[in-house]
């Protein structure tokens, strides 16, 4: 078994604010377990002046994990000061155990979640609450503690005012802000709006007060900071005996992982307190591995569980929050994606691509994760992509145009919407996006919902004339792009519309090229691969910059001594053959060496071939009710030609 961990920032879309201060960013760190061709991955995610543990001590205690890994896996308690490591460990372990995929305890029924209001200025908070109601929530927990105590009153009597309790549950949390003069005072105003409960009204350690608070106060509470530093079983039980409270918060990063806080809740319900699950701004990782636990835990009320859309640059997830509900999208192409984000934090420094065999047999191949992360840079370079900024991913992340869009959204903190591969991807898509990749047939058929896309890059094929001319009103910026599994996507692009329409391709930064005696691009990307990929495609160089795309030269056909390239032929029939399918081949001819020849997909009908020149225009023209297809849904020309010779037998 191979450990690793590594470190990341998450930045706040807006500052949060608590009673104890206001966070702008805030820092994890990732731990991945590797054994077999498997790996599971944890989060450890300590809050300073929260959690137990020593912030500046982590990364070396993190270090001695990875060391032995077996040691502290089979004892957890070893981490009893460090929690957040414990629990990264944990979920790592269990991720692992599971075969991967971001597995911790399988799949998630939907939760009812409170809606969260961070600390602010009166307006700001007034802000997030008009919009979470609008949502249609129907509970919401408030920060106080930071404005004056009748300024945040003023905004529960808001609230209140428009839905009663039967309609809205309230709670609020005052992370320990009430002083021993005011607490009784505050709880007593506080009581005013029929709220669900308080979380930790005072500082913790106040066990007298606290229990006297308990007893006596007419809005329930529930402990929360509390809970932290109490370790030994003993002093939870006497904790719980002495205060009594209604409600306990459960934070499993803070608490030590799922096994500590299971025995909290085993705690609690042999003493009728009630309890639910909290997260502790971790990243989605986290979140979905306490998502899955509270699921099978099958809490009672909402839980506090929504804040995966707290990040500017959070790791993509499953989870969805509509109306106050979490759930987890279940689609297929979400087990891929979580394993890749696994393989992406494994200590592996390479990762195995695999070709789509449209231009040869599919291979694996092998690329440096430096080279995928230069991509995605030179990728957020080229199209001004800035973190934040929403993107879609609708392809099979078996091929390097998946992978990539997932590489750009964890190296450039881009927020990634996934949909499973399909024809027509935006159909279920109400966001703005405002970058994307597609196919040519996925293109086509999204051409009716563009305007929810800003920037829109096509691989995979050729563009059609004919659908190039459909996108010239279409506000969307749409490019072409160049590029193979080799260069780890597009190497140079060519704009389809708007005022910069070209049809010669540009090179992104970085990148010349140069062509080889057979008149095939060369291409020189350092950054992307050290050596000269050499291509078998045929094109004409404006300059070591740009260039025009004529066809493949293993599809050139010599046909009496006169080379024809296929492609510049389909070019010219665009304009004849509308609606179909089709493409140029050579097959053996006695006479010629190879004749050219034309196959149509469908029915027969009438063609025009003036725009041909003599040795361009086909010998013979055939019709196949339905083409050969590869696997990524391009044309098999050999295969189409084979299954034409069958019935032509």
């Amino acid at each position: 078994m191979i450990a690793h961990w590594s470190k990341r920032a998450l930045n706040f879309k807006q500052p949060a604010g608590t009673s104890r201060g206001v966070m702008k960013t805030r820092d994890i760190w990732i731990i991945t377990l590797s054994d077999k061709g498997k790996t599971g991955i944890g989060e450890c995610a300590p809050l300073p002046g929260l959690s137990l543990d020593n912030i500046d001590q982590i990364e070396s205690k993190l270090g001695e994990v990875c060391k032995n890994p077996h040691l502290y896996i089979n004892d957890l308690s070893i981490l009893n000061e460090f929690p957040s490591i414990r629990f990264g460990l944990e979920m790592a372990e269990l991720d692992l155990r599971n075969g991967g995929n971001q597995n911790y305890y399988g799949s998630i029924e939907p939760i009812k979640i409170n809606g969260l209001i961070w600390m602010g200025n009166l307006d700001f908070m007034m802000h997030q609450v008009e919009q979470k109601l609008t949502e249609g929530w129907k509970c919401i927990k408030m920060k106080i503690g930071a404005l004056e105590f009748d300024k945040e009153l003023e905004i529960l009597q808001s609230i209140r005012s428009q839905f009663g309790k039967d309609n809205l549950e309230l709670r609020v949390d005052a992370n320990g802000a009430f002083t021993v003069s005011d607490t009784n005072e505050k709880l007593n105003r506080l009581a005013e709006f029929d709220l669900h409960s308080i979380e930790q009204p005072i500082k913790p350690g106040q066990w007298e007060l606290l229990s006297e608070l308990c007893q006596k106060s007419q809005v329930p509470i529930a402990l929360d900071e509390e809970l932290i530093p109490l370790i030994d079983e003993k002093d939870r039980i006497k904790l719980l005996e002495k205060v009594i409270p209604q409600y306990l918060v459960l934070k499993p990063t803070l608490l030590g992982g799922f096994f500590e806080s299971k025995k909290w809740i085993q705690l609690a319900e042999e003493r009728n307190i009630g309890w639910w699950v909290t997260s502790a701004l971790e990243s989605n990782i986290g979140l979905n591995a306490i998502a899955q636990w509270t699921s099978k835990m099958q809490p009672k009320g909402f839980q506090g569980l929504g804040t995966g859309q707290l990040f500017t640059n959070n790791i993509p997830s499953p989870l969805n929050v509509d109306q106050g509900i979490l759930s987890s999208n279940n689609s297929p192409i979400w087990n891929d994606v979580n394993q890749f984000i696994s393989d992406w934090y494994s200590p592996n420094d390479e990762m195995t691509l695999h070709t789509s065999g449209s231009t040869g047999s599919p291979k694996s191949i092998q690329v440096k994760k430096e080279w995928m992360r230069n991509s995605a840079n030179l990728t957020g370079k080229t199209f001004g992509l800035k973190e934040g900024d929403s993107t879609l991913l609708c392809m099979p992340m078996k091929y390097v145009a998946g992978t990539m869009m997932v590489v750009r959204a964890l190296e450039l903190g881009l927020d990634l919407t996934i949909v499973e591969p399909s024809s027509n991807p935006l159909e279920g898509i109400s966001e703005q996006i405002d970058f994307a990749a597609m196919v040519p047939i996925q293109l086509e058929n999204s051409i009716d919902q563009l305007d929810k896309v800003k920037t829109l890059i096509v691989g995979g094929g050729q563009v059609d004339p004919k659908l190039i001319k459909r996108l010239q009103n279409v506000p969307t910026d749409i490019y072409e792009t160049y590029g193979m599994t080799e260069t780890l996507t597009h190497v140079a692009i060519k704009q389809l519309n708007g005022s910069n329409k070209s049809k010669f391709f540009q090179a992104l930064d970085g990148v010349h090229f140069e062509v080889d005696d057979r008149g095939c691009l060369v291409i020189h990307t350092p950054m992307l691969n050290p050596n000269p990929i050499v291509t078998n495609d045929l094109v004409d160089l404006a300059d070591e910059a740009s260039f025009r795309w004529l066809g493949r030269v293993d599809n050139v056909i010599n046909s009496g001594g006169i080379k024809i390239i296929p492609e510049v032929v389909e070019a010219k029939l665009t304009a004849v053959i509308s609606d179909r399918r089709f493409f140029i081949a050579g097959v053996p001819d006695e006479s010629l060496g190879k004749k050219v020849i034309l196959i149509i997909e469908g029915e027969k009908l009438d063609i025009s071939l003036e725009s041909l020149n003599k040795y361009e225009k086909p010998k013979e023209i055939y019709f196949i009710r339905k083409f050969i297809e590869t696997e990524s849904r391009k044309i098999d020309r050999m295969g189409t030609i084979k299954f034409l010779k069958s019935i032509l037998v």
